[in-house]
C-alpha cells in the first residue's frame, strides 16, 4: 500500500492531469515511477502482484496504461512496446514533443527533449518526402554510457 503522504502526491498528480485516482490506477502508476524503467503490461502485473501483493488483470493494466498515456503522465514506448513514467511530471507541463534514448543492453530510458527547432526541421524534411508523421515522439536505441564502458 502507499504511504498517506505518496497518495496525497498521487492524488495531486491526478487531479492536475484531470484523472479520478483510483487506487488501482494511483498503483499502476507508483509502480511505474518505482520501477525506474520502462515495463510491458506483465511485467507490471508482475510487480504490482511482489511488491504491493496487489493482482491486477492484464486487461485493467492496459486500459490503465491507455488512459495515463492521455492525460500525459505516461508514454509508451512503441519500439519496446513497453510503458514508462514521464519523467517531467514535477514541473507540471505538458511536453508535446519527448524524445527517449533506450539502452538495447540493460533497457535503461532515457526521456530527453530535443529543442522545437530540431524537431520542426526533420518534420519538414519529413514533408519534402510526401510522408506526414503520426507522433512527434522518436525513440532511439543504442547503448548508454554505462554498459558501453
Amino acid at each position: 500500500m502507499l504511504s498517506i503522504e505518496k497518495e496525497a502526491e498521487l492524488k495531486k498528480r491526478f487531479k492536475l492531469a484531470g484523472v479520478k485516482a483510483t487506487q488501482k490506477r494511483m498503483e499502476i502508476f507508483h509502480t511505474l515511477v518505482l520501477a525506474n524503467r520502462a515495463l510491458s503490461p506483465y511485467e507490471l502485473a508482475h510487480f504490482c502482484e511482489n511488491d504491493f501483493s496487489l493482482s491486477i488483470p492484464v486487461v485493467s493494466i492496459y486500459r490503465t496504461l491507455d488512459l495515463l498515456v492521455s492525460v500525459n503522465l505516461v508514454h509508451k514506448l512503441d519500439l519496446v512496446n513497453k510503458y514508462i513514467a514521464c519523467a517531467h511530471l514535477e514541473c507540471q507541463s505538458h511536453h508535446p514533443h519527448s524524445q527517449f534514448l533506450i539502452c538495447n543492453v540493460c533497457q535503461k530510458v532515457t526521456e530527453i527533449h530535443i529543442p522545437h527547432t530540431i524537431t520542426n526541421e526533420l518534420s519538414e524534411h519529413i514533408a519534402k518526402h510526401g510522408f506526414q508523421l503520426k507522433s512527434p515522439q522518436y525513440e532511439f536505441q543504442g547503448i548508454c554510457q554505462t554498459c558501453s564502458s
